[in-house]
C-alpha cells in the first residue's frame, strides 16, 4: 500500500470529519442503548466510552466527545408546488370572451395565436390543453364537454352553460355554427 501525502489542511479538514462522524455515531449508539432499556431492561448490557486522542504532525490533540441534548429531528419540508398552470386559466378566459363552446381544434389554434407559438409547438399545446381541461372538468367542475349530434368534434362550454340533465341551454345551441 503506498503512503498517502496529505497536506496539512486536507489532514485537519479529514480530521474534523472523523471527529463529527464519531459525534454522530456514539450519539446514536447512546439512543439504541436508551432504547434498548426501554424495549427490555437489563436484558441488553451496552458500554459505550470514547477516549480521543490524536497525534498529527507532532502535535497531540485530545478531544472529549460529548453527549449532544436530544434534538428533535427537523421535519422535512413539503416542496412548494410547481409554477401554475396558464391552459386552464386560458380555457376559462376564453370560453368567457367568446360566450359560447367551442372546439378543442379551435381552443389549440387560438392558443398557438395567442401566445404567439410555432405552429411545431402544436402537439404539446393540444397535451397542455387536454390535460387542463380534463382538470377542469373532472376535478373542479368548471366546465364540461360534448358532442353535436352527427360531428366528431368535441366541444367545450362552461358547466354554467348546461342544464341540470347536462344538455346545453338553448340560448347557447344557437351560438354553435
Amino acid at each position: 500500500m503506498s503512503n498517502l501525502s496529505l497536506t496539512q489542511d486536507e489532514k485537519t479538514e479529514m480530521l474534523q470529519f472523523y471527529e463529527e462522524e464519531l459525534v454522530k455515531t456514539v450519539s446514536r449508539l447512546e439512543h439504541i442503548k436508551k432504547m434498548l432499556e426501554k424495549l427490555a431492561p437489563g436484558a441488553v448490557t451496552i458500554d459505550v466510552q470514547v477516549k480521543n486522542d490524536l497525534k498529527i504532525a507532532g502535535k497531540t490533540k485530545t478531544t472529549s466527545v460529548r453527549k449532544s441534548p436530544a434534538t428533535p429531528k427537523k421535519s422535512k419540508r413539503k416542496k412548494k408546488p410547481g409554477p401554475k398552470a396558464i391552459w386552464g386559466n386560458y380555457i376559462i378566459k376564453r370560453l368567457r370572451q367568446l360566450d359560447r363552446p367551442i372546439t378543442y381544434t379551435e381552443l389549440i389554434q387560438d392558443a398557438l395565436l395567442f401566445f404567439k407559438l410555432p405552429v411545431s409547438k402544436k402537439e404539446v399545446v393540444r397535451q397542455a390543453i387536454m390535460n387542463s381541461a380534463f382538470r377542469l372538468r373532472n376535478k373542479q367542475g368548471k366546465v364540461t364537454t360534448f358532442r353535436k349530434k352527427g360531428s366528431k368534434e368535441k366541444y367545450i362550454g362552461l358547466k354554467k352553460w348546461f342544464d341540470k340533465d347536462g344538455q346545453l341551454l338553448p340560448e347557447y345551441q344557437k351560438k354553435i355554427s
